[in-house]
């Protein structure tokens, strides 16, 4: 085994070369006289300096095979199960080399210039890498926009399996954010799209995988009420907001959640379902101002003024200050005189 392999940790560029090398290395017999890996000197340098010591450029390579999570063969043309010395090296056949000198000058210019004219900067000053975007990947995609592109490429079903490969391949390292918040990013615009089913199983698979989140609890609740409400009418709402309180929790069902529900319903022309929803929020927070006047309003908008005017009348009795009540008590008066 090369002695480079046998050197400690803080020897990081030995350790790097290490990764890359180690398996092509281990050869049965000595390498023919006409070849040698890593060779005396190179040929088709295009960014790199032509005199490039040659185990810097070898180092520089297993670097950004550990950065994009690859092999030789991404960039060069040669095989897996041939030595390093009888790969192509010099050839630009393959469009991943060409795209890796635009990221090396990319990069130099990032450190070189725009870093490096920075009015201040720490010590040891920070150099960008590889790393700092790809992070053992080949394409520096976020989690969202990788499900994103599964859930337009096939619905639910693929999105689902996509998260679940990629947590498998990747969780514990720093390719993917598997945190709250990534799951509830891609449900969001599937559920304004109309698919609350798809975008629920996301959402109950995100409290899941993050069992002591508030927030995934609470946005998961929310769509599955709303789907409740929607899909299956108010009986179907109020049942699943009682399931969700055993299986949660009291606390986990602040006032906010309905408020948010009905007014959802509001906006989608669902008035019979919102006031379903706000009247639900009314007797869990009976002494809560806001809940009257939401109820009231969902019920002006349904045309029930007199109803609607012994909501807002509750809720400036519990909040006499709150003159946006008030003004609306004073317009629904207006409306029942006239």
């Amino acid at each position: 085994m090369p002695r480079s392999m046998r050197r400690t940790r803080t020897d990081a560029v030995h350790v790097r070369l290490a990764l890359l090398v180690a398996a092509s290395l281990l050869f049965a017999g000595p390498l023919p006289a006409h070849a040698q890996f890593p060779p005396d000197s190179f040929t088709n340098l295009r960014v790199l300096p032509r005199d490039i010591a040659p185990r810097t450029l070898v180092d520089m390579m297993a670097g950004f095979t550990r950065a994009l999570g690859v092999r030789c063969t991404y960039c060069h043309v040669g095989e897996e199960s041939i030595p390093l010395e009888q790969y192509d090296f010099a050839s630009d056949e393959k469009p991943s080399k060409r795209k890796a000198r635009a990221m090396i000058e990319m990069v130099g210019r990032i450190n070189d210039v725009h870093l490096a004219g920075l009015e201040q900067r720490v010590t040891p000053a920070l150099q960008v890498q590889c790393f700092t975007c790809h992070r053992g990947v080949t394409q520096p995609r976020t989690l969202q926009d990788v499900l994103n592109q599964a859930y337009r490429a096939g619905g639910i079903d693929s999105t689902l399996a996509a998260y679940h490969a990629l947590r498998r391949q990747y969780h514990g390292r720093a390719v993917y954010d598997f945190g709250e918040v990534a799951l509830i990013d891609v449900a969001n615009p599937i559920a304004a799209a109309g698919d609350l089913t798809g975008a629920e199983q996301l959402l109950e698979l995100n409290v899941r995988m993050n069992p002591e989140s508030g927030f995934a609890r609470l946005r998961f609740m929310t769509i599955a009420l709303l789907r409740s409400f929607i899909e299956r009418g108010a009986e179907s709402g109020r049942a699943r907001y009682a399931d969700l309180k055993t299986e949660f929790g009291g606390q986990s069902l602040p006032e906010p959640l309905l408020n948010a529900v009905g007014y959802d319903l509001l906006r989608r022309s669902q008035t019979a379902a919102a006031i379903a929803a706000f009247e639900l929020n009314v007797a869990e927070y009976p002494q809560s101002s806001n809940t009257h006047d939401s109820l009231g309003e969902a019920l002006a908008t349904s045309g029930a003024i007199e109803r609607a005017i012994r909501s807002y009348e509750r809720a400036l009795q519990l909040d006499p200050q709150n003159v946006a009540t008030a003004e609306k008590l004073r317009e629904l008066r207006r409306r029942r005189g006239a």
